[in-house]
């Protein structure tokens, strides 16, 4: 019975709402491409080394290291996986690696989830934080 809950009772297309929407939904490589973004976010450790970076110009992995308490190897580790699909981007600068989110759009991904995250969570978390 519970899936039931989430189907129409009677097949019933409407023209009028799917019309203006075809062809606009995402296929294919655009698809997979989106989920593989949500993927990266989906590690609680690359979700805060995002949001610290998200806070700042740039930090260098010894920064990024003292601010989430994880180690420089298992952070330089998280940054490459970001930095080969392109979510954060790195500046050298003699023996230092700084960091940087890629662009604005993954800066404003990181916000509107993270506003999302904390209206939606129940209201004892959102006290407690």
């Amino acid at each position: 019975m519970e899936l039931t809950r989430h189907r129409c009772e009677v097949e019933c297309i409407h023209p009028e709402h799917i019309t203006p929407l075809l062809g606009k939904v995402v296929t294919g490589r655009e698809a997979d491409d989106l989920a593989g973004i949500f993927e990266l976010l989906a590690d609680p450790t690359r979700a805060r080394l995002l949001h610290a970076l998200s806070l700042s110009d740039e930090l260098c992995v010894c920064d990024l290291a003292l601010l989430l308490g994880r180690s420089e190897s298992a952070l330089s580790h998280q940054l490459r996986l970001l930095r080969d699909r392109r979510v954060v981007s790195r500046r050298k600068a003699g023996r230092v690696v700084y960091y940087r989110l890629a662009d604005k759009h993954i800066r404003h991904v990181l916000a509107d989830g993270l506003r999302h995250a904390r209206e939606v969570a129940p209201r004892s978390e959102r006290q407690a934080s």
